[in-house]
């Protein structure tokens, strides 16, 4: 459920989402009540929550399921090894984006001098959701293609 509501709320907010309202007229008023700042502030804890209780629960299938991975087919830890680069990837992609680049742009009343750096950190926010995205995407494939072994 965690990696349908990551990989879902990624692609709705940064594939369908934001091009979308690229075709509207642009958003007069405070960068704090438009449409991208909005999802993409709920969107990084969101996938962060996601992806700690991934891992939370990858970390307990491997704990509780240690002895049945003794007659394992060859190539299956080559495959969890590329996983686990994906979901370490991903994981730091999605700290830099929850604590770093969401605090830049937070609480706009408190710290006016920031509403400049809204549009560039909207900007590389898409990005990493992208980036986040991908590793994300690849992890769980990758975690299928290892049910078959």
């Amino acid at each position: 459920m965690a990696a349908a509501i990551a990989i879902g709320s990624m692609i709705f907010a940064v594939v369908l989402l934001l091009p979308s309202m690229k075709k509207l007229p642009e958003h007069k008023g405070p960068e704090e009540h438009s449409t991208s700042y909005k999802s993409l502030e709920l969107l990084a804890p969101t996938v962060f929550a996601c992806l700690l209780a991934l891992i939370g629960t990858g970390v307990y299938f491997l704990l509780e399921n240690y002895t049945a991975q003794v007659e394992l087919k060859p190539g299956y830890y080559d495959l969890f090894g590329v996983k686990l680069v994906c979901v370490v990837a991903a994981f730091f992609l999605s700290i830099y984006q929850t604590f770093n680049l969401r605090t830049r742009i937070a609480d706009l009343d408190l710290s006016p001098e920031n509403r400049k750096l809204v549009p560039e950190t909207i900007e590389q926010m898409k990005k990493i959701t992208k980036l986040t995205l991908t590793a994300f995407s690849l992890a769980l494939f990758f975690g299928i293609w290892m049910a078959r072994y």
